[in-house]
């Protein structure tokens, strides 16, 4: 919000899902509300890298059971659901495409997002994929109706390239620690199968 000239209202950390931060101010674009939505997660992913290092220094499984739960969380909040962060991305984008053929790409996409987490064994992961599609599909229609500035088409491609770049740094952190045989480290992995 800072980046934008936004005052922060508040900062409020809610147990086991992250923070979340309001302002008086609104945003007046969807390449705003992309960047305020991803930037959490971002933070959230650097600081899994920080820990997966802490964790080859020290060797402690602490420090890798603080990585992979980090991940999991910031994994979650991007997923494409309202209000998750990942939801606010994926609307930002879908609704800043103007033909039925953006829609049909971004629920091709879904889809594809969808199959690639059952292949993967993250079956909670798909069906939740399933539902923010699904949530998106049925507000398509007032896409028109918001007040916020499209995404051109170049902030469309670098907000889903940065989406799913995330997302995958994130799983990568979860499965790398849940190959390793640890039960507690594989936990997040077979939450995400279930």
């Amino acid at each position: 919000m800072k980046y934008f000239g936004m005052k922060t209202k508040g900062i409020y950390l809610v147990p086991f899902l992250g923070g979340l931060a309001l302002s008086d101010e609104k945003i007046n674009t969807r390449w705003q509300d992309v960047v305020i939505s991803i930037m959490g997660p971002c933070f959230g992913f650097l600081l899994s890298l920080l820990l997966v290092g802490v964790y080859w220094v020290t060797d402690s499984p602490f420090w890798a059971a603080l990585a992979v739960f980090n991940a999991f969380l910031n994994l979650f909040n991007l997923l494409p659901v309202l209000p998750l962060d990942g939801g606010h991305i994926l609307k930002s984008v879908s609704f800043s495409m103007n033909s039925k053929m953006g829609v049909i790409l971004c629920v091709l996409a879904i889809l594809g997002g969808i199959a690639l987490s059952y292949s993967l064994g993250l079956t909670l992961f798909g069906f939740l994929l399933l539902m923010g599609a699904l949530d998106i599909v049925f507000e398509w229609r007032q896409r028109h109706h918001s007040h916020l500035l499209p995404l051109n088409r170049y902030a469309q491609m670098v907000s889903t390239i940065w989406y799913f770049a995330l997302v995958s740094g994130l799983i990568a952190i979860i499965i790398g620690f849940a190959s390793t045989g640890d039960t507690l480290l594989s936990l997040p992995l077979l939450i995400l199968g279930t």
